[in-house]
């Protein structure tokens, strides 16, 4: 017996309701179970404070921190630390810590408005300085590695080249150098108003506005409508690559305020037609930065489909630190420190701060 056209199409039809019945369940189970959001996945103790800052260093499940050598990782100081530290298994830090280095995170916290006339001074002669003695301190060692993440990334360039005696190797991650590269955060900052931040009277950003900023480089995908929609998309994932999915995205959604007083000093100093690193005219509290005094290894990450730093400014730090090594990823501005692509990366890094001290990762990186 033959089936009519009729009840092939009422049989699609059952087993296309029955598929998005699925989806949906699946969806659901993603967006009701309890993910790690807004704090490092790793343990840690907290080993200084000062204000806002908190510096964390990782340890065991024993609770005890690696003898290898340090390694004090940046973030930007306008967004959450944890994208560093985001899932068990899936944690950029903890994966140099299992690979045996004493590994430091700098949580800079929230911003509030009595934080509205931090500068660079602030972050680089300040919070990073002082971060990184205490790092001395406690581990012995009288050089510390530095993973600079965006711009967390720009503040490690200026402390290496104004104490590059403490600095034992330099990475720099999606780090913008040439602010004159068309594209990317600093051009849509531009656009949409940083030129009239001011430094004498500055505010405090709200995190609103400084998210309108991402929101431009890729419009709609840090909407709850462009998330969930994003989560339909990959429902055919398994559920662990889902809850990593949605993680990073409550990240990129958690956008802290920023000092006016920073971004309008970054904007003077480094913003388009001004670039002051290319230039060599970068300044920190009225200091010079002479970038020839980054004589230690450099190691600079670029994404290839980085839409927040143009790989095209990142790769141009060769021109001003010659020795610079300059490897540019698959992968886009998030993805390749917490995404699919960080699969490139993370062993590349272990490598560059030295293998040769190292052991090989351990199983609750």
């Amino acid at each position: 017996m033959s089936v009519v056209p009729e009840d092939r199409e009422l049989e699609s039809l059952i087993e296309l309701s029955r598929q998005s019945r699925a989806k949906l369940e699946r969806l659901h189970e993603v967006l009701t179970t309890p993910g790690h959001y807004g704090a490092g996945a790793t343990p840690a103790r907290v080993v200084y404070r000062e204000n806002k800052l908190r510096l964390l260093r990782l340890v065991d499940s024993a609770g005890e921190p690696r003898n290898g050598p340090p390694v004090l990782f940046i973030p930007a100081p306008v967004s959450r630390y944890f994208i560093l530290d985001l899932l068990p298994g899936r944690s950029f830090a903890g994966h140099v810590a299992a690979a045996g280095f004493d590994v430091y995170i700098a949580d800079f916290g929230v911003p509030t408005r009595e934080d509205r006339f931090c500068d660079l001074a602030y972050y680089v002669d300040g919070l990073i300085r002082r971060s990184v003695r205490t790092i001395r301190r406690t581990s012995g060692a009288s050089e510390v590695g530095i993973v600079g993440y965006c711009l967390g990334g720009t503040l490690a360039l200026l402390y290496s080249a104004l104490y590059p005696e403490t600095v034992a190797r330099l990475a720099l991650l999606t780090t913008t150098v040439d602010g004159d590269v068309e594209g990317g955060i600093s051009w849509i900052a531009h656009r949409m108003g940083l030129e009239g931040e001011s430094y004498e009277r500055p505010r405090l950003v709200p995190a609103i506005e400084v998210k309108s900023w991402f929101e431009m480089l890729a419009p709609g995908s840090n909407s709850v409508l462009g998330r969930v929609a994003d989560l339909w998309d990959r429902l055919d994932d398994s559920p662990e690559r889902l809850r990593a999915v949605r993680t990073m995205a409550s990240w990129v959604d958690d956008v802290v305020p920023a000092p006016g007083r920073l971004l309008a000093e970054m904007y003077r100093q480094f913003g388009p037609g001004r670039n002051g690193l290319m230039n060599g005219e970068a300044t920190v509290g009225g200091r010079g930065v002479d970038l020839d005094n980054v004589t230690m290894p450099v190691l600079s990450v670029s994404a290839a489909r980085d839409t927040i730093s143009p790989p095209e400014g990142v790769d141009a730090i060769q021109s001003i630190v010659p020795q610079a090594e300059i490897v540019r990823l698959r992968g886009g501005h998030v993805g390749i420190v917490a995404g699919r692509a960080a699969a490139g990366l993370w062993p590349r890094v272990v490598e560059f701060l030295g293998d040769e001290n190292a052991a090989e990762p351990c199983a609750d990186g």
